[in-house]
């Protein structure tokens, strides 16, 4: 009688367990979007790369309110894949976000910069300073770190600038030319990277707006580099 009442609890107990370690499973399996050995443990950075370039174009926007004369104006390089001279659609797409963000905050982004205005607001105000809006980017495997800044045109002095990263997820990476094996291929020039001769530099001509008098903030030759 010992024996069977002792058999008994015995099944009872596995029982139990059983049922147990089936719920623990099936919550993990949940947890992980019931994908618990293919599936990311992490979801991905879905963050709008809109906002992102807009929280850094308010950072670099920041910087101007007490040393950048009013009316000066801004004209714009498309940023650059570092140590490259490729042009790709995320460098566009997040230049003219950090760009049109600036413009917002009431700072002159213009075209041609020869075409605006140098005069002084009144007499009590220092005249407007020719400047220029550049950056880089480098793309890690999981984040792509960028760099931009604003300089002015006669000496390159930087008078704002800010660094962010920005998800490496499926919408950012549809803007690069990734390959299978994460490297960057080839879109528009394929000269390769750019040299450190002096040479090099000064030929180098922006996308977006027109080279200033053949001169390069030295933000933007060293951005390159």
């Amino acid at each position: 009688m010992m024996g069977k009442k002792f058999i008994i609890i015995l099944a009872a107990v596995i029982l139990m367990s059983a049922s147990s370690c089936a719920k623990q499973q099936q919550d993990t399996m949940n947890y992980l979007g019931k994908r618990p050995t293919t599936g990311p443990f992490f979801a991905e950075d879905g963050t709008p790369l809109i906002e992102i370039n807009y929280r850094a174009g308010d950072k670099i926007a920041s910087q101007l309110e007490e040393i950048l004369p009013p009316g000066s104006p801004i004209t714009v390089m498309v940023f650059r894949l570092r140590g490259s001279t490729l042009q790709t659609d995320f460098a566009q797409i997040s230049t003219e976000q950090v760009a049109s963000r600036i413009a917002q905050k009431g700072y002159a982004i213009v075209a041609d910069s020869s075409r605006f205005s140098m005069a002084a607001v009144d007499e009590d105000t220092a005249p407007p300073e020719k400047c220029i809006l550049a950056g880089s980017y480098t793309v890690g495997p999981e984040i792509i770190y960028m760099t931009a800044a604003i300089s002015t045109v006669d000496d390159g002095e930087i008078l704002g600038s800010w660094d962010w990263t920005v998800p490496l997820n499926a919408k950012t990476r549809s803007l690069l030319p990734i390959k299978d094996d994460g490297s960057i291929a080839p879109l528009v020039n394929t000269s390769g990277p750019l040299t450190n001769s002096a040479g090099s530099q000064n030929n180098f001509q922006p996308s977006y707006a027109p080279q200033q008098s053949n001169i390069l903030p030295g933000f933007e030759q060293n951005i390159l580099e």
